[in-house]
């Protein structure tokens, strides 16, 4: 039985007006979330995916002292500038010399190839007058010269992997150099983004006629899910027409862990998203944020799928995402890291926020010797999908604030910059 935590409700009902902050908002949402259950997944199936386990090292690596170059195994007290050697067997990879080094001997030896008994030290081809049967030594070698010895990069029993950590290409060589040909990870959220309207027209599809728009913002959460590393898929379904928009979403909630809408949350009479959701049985945890862009969020549950109901207005939809959807994603993915980074910027002018809610400021960000510089991309309208390609990040602006020019403000990182 999934326990919900609640935002307060007044005369049993939250009303639209009663707005939660910013902050609040964004802990019910991560109250409410549970990592996925975990799976073992063959290495290259969990890149991407986060460790649901602690992983720990089976064995010493590398589990035997062996040669960091091509050249002789030596007795470093022997060496000197001038010296000659007589070369008494080989050492490739993966065959090691039966015999010991003695004084004056030495061991041919390729990277990677085992430590000869009596050797102590490894002096480069480079370093000699080449191969074959002797050779002269150009200089002194020290003890240990050239040599990885075994346990270096980790001993059995250590902690490799920490669960939570994102699987990627060093971690995948580590775990397969270990033997791990499978790894317990949390699997990936089933998204469902539910595109709702009559008058959205699917790109590519034809041109528009009057009144209609193109349907950008279900492509681009579907992007954003996957670019969290979520699965996603769209279903359509037109607003404002009860009985459509109630058999969408009832099979959204019955195949996703995630049902994401933009659009029909809000107070107007075509609004029926909000009414359908409670009337299937989704326990509204809040609805309204003092948040800008993104006033009229809801987020609520329905046993253990999350329903988010982001505003219509493009930038809206993809900021709320952003702060709001995007770390419940990472946390049920098992991700210690839920949120984007996070940096100190300042402005080089004055801000203010009249608007009584949060302000999520969409700015570029400059490196300079007093630290990030951020300056608005323009206008910050909720509907200019072209201020976000020109974001570095997302600066939040308190409500009734003054930020006087140099004051430093947290700012949610979007992209390198």
């Amino acid at each position: 039985m999934v326990s919900i935590v609640k935002a307060e409700e007044s005369n049993g009902m939250q009303l639209f007006e009663k707005l939660i902050e910013y902050a609040e908002a964004e802990r019910l949402v991560l109250e409410n979330t549970s990592p996925m259950l975990k799976e073992s997944l063959p290495l290259m199936e969990a890149r991407g995916l986060a460790l649901a386990e602690d992983i720990e090292a089976r064995f010493d690596s590398p589990p035997f002292d062996n040669s960091a170059v091509d050249g002789y195994a030596v007795r470093g007290r022997d060496t000197e500038a001038g010296k000659i050697f007589e070369v008494v067997d080989e050492a490739p990879a993966g065959r090691p010399s039966a015999k010991s080094v003695g004084e004056g001997e030495a061991i041919k030896i390729f990277t990677g190839g085992v430590i000869p008994d009596g050797a102590d030290a490894v002096v480069m081809v480079e370093d000699t007058s080449g191969w074959g049967g002797t050779f002269e030594i150009g200089k002194e070698v020290p003890v240990e010269n050239n040599i990885r010895r075994s346990g270096e990069d980790v001993r059995e029993g250590d902690l490799m992997l920490r669960a939570g950590t994102e699987i990627g290409p060093y971690e995948v060589a580590l775990a397969a150099s270990q033997g791990y040909g499978e790894l317990p990870v949390h699997r990936r959220p089933k998204v469902v983004v539910l595109s709702t309207g009559t008058e959205l027209v699917e790109p590519g599809e034809r041109e528009l006629s009057p009144g209609e728009i193109f349907d950008s913002n279900s492509f681009a959460m579907v992007a954003q899910c996957h670019d969290a590393g979520a699965e996603a898929r769209r279903i359509h379904a037109a607003s404002d027409d009860a009985e459509v928009l109630r058999k969408a979403v009832e099979e959204a909630l019955e195949t996703a862990d995630v049902v994401v809408t933009s659009g029909g949350v809000s107070v107007g009479e075509k609004d029926l998203v909000k009414s359908t959701l409670l009337d299937l049985g989704v326990e509204q945890v809040f609805w309204g944020v003092k948040f800008k862009p993104g006033k009229p969020l809801f987020f609520g549950m329905r046993e253990d799928v999350r329903f988010f109901g982001l505003p219509g207005n493009p930038v809206s939809a993809m900021v709320c995402f952003e702060l709001f959807v995007r770390p419940a994603l990472m946390k049920m993915m098992g991700r210690s890291d839920h949120r984007r980074p996070t940096v100190e910027v300042h402005f080089d002018e004055d801000i203010s926020n009249r608007f009584g809610r949060m302000h999520a400021v969409r700015v570029s960000l400059e490196k300079t010797e007093d630290g990030l510089l951020a300056k608005s991309v323009g206008a910050q309208g909720s509907g200019l999908i072209t201020s976000l390609t020109k974001a570095d990040a997302i600066a939040l602006i308190g409500p009734e604030s003054e930020v006087k020019a140099g004051e430093t403000v947290e700012a949610i990182v979007l992209r390198d910059f």
